[in-house]
C-alpha cells in the first residue's frame, strides 16, 4: 500500500525545477526522509543527459566535516585523542602559529571542531587545496599560520582548522584520514559507495561553474590533506542514511552500544558548543562538531550543514525531535542549494508537528490516575477533614506542605469554590506525561484549573499540586 502524500511531495519537483529554469544550476536533486518514507525530486542535466535522482552522486563539500568529526570522536573514545590538548603536539612537525596575544591559549582539537580556534574564514582559498600532499602541508604549517584572534574566544568558519585536525588524526592513527573514515565509519554503516574518489559503478554528476555566460565543467580534485574539509562523494540516499543514524541518537530507548560511534558521542556532535553571532532572536544557533545546530520553539532541535565546492553545492538538514531529514545537491559551484532544502524541510517538519499534536499522549501511571481521583474527591468535599488527614499521610510528598501548608491550601480552595459556586463538575483529565495530570473543575459561575505532578521515587506520591482560577466567560456553566 502506498503511503499518503504529504506537503513535501509536490514541493520537491517544483523547487528543483524552479532552480534549473532560473539558471541557478544545470541540475538539482532534492530528497526527504519522512518517518522512513523516502521521497525525491530532480530536474535538469546531471552531465550525462539524465535527470539526477536519489542515487546520483555529487560532491558534498563541507558536509564532509561531520564525517571527519565522527572519526575524531571515535579516536577520542578509544583514548587516542585528547580534545583539550594543544593540537600542535599531535602533528608530525611543529607548526608556527602566529597567535595574537602573549597569554593566548594554544588551539586544541575541540576549538578546531567548533570553529573557534581563531583562524580566519578561508573558503575561496581552502576549497582549492584539497590535493595538497602531506609534505607540502607540513611545510605550509611550518612557514607560519596567522590567526585573527586568540583561540577559544569566538566563532569564525575556517577550513584550515579542519585540515590541521585531519593531519593530526593521521599522525595519531598512522593511516590516511580517507582510509580511516572509509574503513572505520562508512563501511560499517553500509555506506560503501561514499568515497573520497569517484566511486566506481555509480552515476556521478559533473560539476559546473558559470563563466562568460556558459556552464563550464570543473576538474575533479584528487584526495589530499584538505579532503577533511570537503572531499567526499555521496548521493542523497547516502546522506539520508547518515542523517538518520545521527538523529537516532536522540530517540527514546535508543541503545548506547552502537559499534561505530556511541549515541552519547553522536549527541555530543549535535550539541550547540559555540554560538554563531547574528540571527533573528527566535532561533538559538551555533556550531557543534562539524554541524550547525539550531533550537526554536516551532521546530525544536534542527541540525544541518551546507557545502560549497568548485562545481557543487550541497545542504543536509534534519530534525532531532521529529523523524524528518532533507538534503539537496546541485552541480553548480556555490549555488546555495540550501535555499530549496529549507522550504522542503519546513513543510516536512510542519507535517510531523501536526501529526505529533494529534497523536495519543503516553499512558499515565496507574498512580497518576488514582491521584486525580483522590484530588477530585478532596476538592469536591473540601470540608472533610478525614480526607485531608488521609491525603497528608499517604498522598502527598513532604515537599507539598513545605511549598504551602495543607491548611493554607484548604483555605485557598475554600475561597475559590465560594467564587465559582457549587456544585462542582470535574472535566476529563489530560496527561501530558505519565507523571502529570491537568483538568478543569466547573462551578455554577466560574471554573478553575487543577494540576498535579508525581515524584519519580517509589511510591510515586504527589510532589506538586496547583489550582488556578479561570476568569473567561466561556468557562462558566449554569
Amino acid at each position: 500500500m502506498s503511503e499518503p502524500a504529504t506537503a513535501v511531495d509536490p514541493l520537491l519537483a517544483r523547487l528543483t525545477g524552479a532552480r534549473v529554469e532560473a539558471g541557478r544550476s544545470p541540475a538539482a536533486v532534492l530528497a526527504a526522509d519522512c518517518a522512513g518514507q523516502r521521497k525525491a525530486g530532480g530536474s535538469g542535466d546531471a552531465g550525462d543527459g539524465s535527470v539526477p535522482d536519489l542515487d546520483t552522486v555529487f560532491r558534498i563539500a563541507s558536509c564532509t566535516k561531520s564525517f571527519t568529526a565522527a572519526r575524531a570522536l571515535q579516536l577520542r573514545d578509544a583514548g587516542l585523542l585528547d580534545l583539550d590538548r594543544p593540537i600542535a603536539e599531535m602533528l608530525p612537525r611543529m607548526p608556527e602559529f602566529e597567535i595574537p596575544g602573549e597569554a593566548a591559549s594554544p588551539p586544541t582539537p575541540r576549538m578546531l571542531l567548533t570553529m573557534s580556534a581563531g583562524l580566519p574564514t578561508d573558503d575561496a582559498w581552502a576549497d582549492r587545496q584539497e590535493s595538497m600532499p602531506r609534505a607540502e602541508f607540513d611545510a605550509l604549517l611550518s612557514r607560519g599560520i596567522r590567526f585573527t584572534r586568540a583561540p577559544g574566544l569566538g566563532y569564525e568558519y575556517a577550513n584550515l582548522g579542519w585540515a590541521i585536525l585531519g593531519r593530526a588524526l593521521e599522525h595519531l592513527d598512522g593511516r590516511r584520514l580517507q582510509e580511516q573514515i572509509e574503513n572505520e565509519l562508512l563501511d560499517p554503516l553500509g555506506l560503501t559507495g561514499v568515497r573520497f574518489s569517484p566511486p566506481p559503478g555509480r552515476r556521478i554528476a559533473i560539476g559546473y561553474a558559470r563563466h562568460d555566460g556558459s556552464w563550464q565543467a570543473q576538474a575533479v580534485t584528487a584526495p589530499g590533506t584538505f579532503s577533511a574539509i570537503g572531499g567526499l562523494f555521496a548521493s542523497c540516499a547516502d546522506i539520508l542514511v547518515w542523517a538518520r543514524w545521527l538523529a537516532r541518537a536522540f530517540a527514546d530507548g535508543h541503545s548506547d552500544t552502537d559499534p561505530v560511534l556511541s549515541a552519547a558521542s553522536r549527541r555530543e556532535m549535535q550539541q550547540l558548543h559555540r554560538a554563531i553571532p547574528g540571527g533573528d532572536g527566535e532561533v538559538a544557533r551555533g556550531y557543534g562538531y562539524g554541524l550547525i545546530v539550531e533550537h526554536s520553539a516551532a521546530q525544536g532541535r534542527v541540525v544541518s550543514h551546507s557545502g560549497g565546492y568548485p562545481g557543487f553545492s550541497a545542504h543536509m538538514r534534519w530534525s532531532a525531535d521529529h523523524s524528518v531529514a532533507v538534503c539537496g545537491f546541485e552541480n553548480a559551484g556555490y549555488s546555495g542549494v540550501h535555499e530549496i532544502v529549507r522550504p522542503a524541510f519546513d513543510a516536512a517538519v510542519a507535517d510531523a508537528v501536526s501529526a505529533a499534536r494529534s497523536a495519543p499522549l503516553p499512558e499515565p501511571w496507574s498512580e497518576t490516575r488514582a491521584a486525580v481521583a483522590r484530588i477530585s474527591e478532596l476538592v469536591s468535599d473540601h470540608g472533610n477533614m478525614t480526607l485531608w488527614d488521609r491525603a497528608g499521610s499517604d498522598l502527598f510528598d513532604d515537599c507539598v506542605a513545605l511549598d504551602a501548608s495543607l491548611p493554607e491550601r484548604r483555605s485557598l480552595l475554600s475561597r475559590i469554590i465560594d467564587d465559582v459556586g457549587g456544585p462542582l463538575i470535574h472535566g476529563p483529565a489530560s496527561f501530558p506525561t505519565p507523571a502529570r495530570a491537568t483538568w478543569r473543575a466547573f462551578g455554577s459561575s466560574g471554573a478553575f484549573d487543577i494540576s498535579l505532578q508525581l515524584r519519580p521515587s517509589e511510591p510515586p506520591l504527589i510532589q506538586r499540586w496547583d489550582i488556578a482560577m479561570i476568569t473567561s466567560e466561556d468557562t462558566r456553566v449554569s
